[in-house]
């Protein structure tokens, strides 16, 4: 009996756990997915101005422990952690451990 009702809280915490998931634009443009273990880097779906350079660079992370997400990993974040007034092109970063331990941090080039 022991085992059974071990068993189901183990299967409902795998199946809960998902929605702590912190999660960015690449969502839906280039995300893999890690059943284990994630660390995954990608570029947004769209590039802002090409004819500014990359001087500059700002990151933003927002963390999650199941249920808990905390932080603010908003381009705005971002571009004010580096002073940048034009943006060049964004990316973003995600680790995840078993849906316990999400991070996700956004990364903005400009000047």
């Amino acid at each position: 009996m022991k085992t059974l009702i071990l068993g189901t809280a183990l299967a409902a915490a795998a199946l809960f756990t998902g929605c702590a998931q912190v999660g960015g634009p690449t969502t839906t443009t280039a995300l893999g997915f890690g059943g284990i273990i994630m660390d995954h880097k990608a570029p947004a779906a769209f590039n802002i101005d090409n004819t500014v350079k990359c001087a500059k660079v700002g990151r933003a992370k927002s963390k999650s422990v199941v249920l808990f997400t905390t932080g603010d990993s908003s381009i705005k974040a971002a571009m004010d952690s580096a002073g940048i007034t034009k943006v060049n092109h964004i990316d973003y970063e995600i680790f995840n451990i078993f849906n316990l331990y999400s991070e996700a941090t956004t990364i903005v080039w400009g000047e």
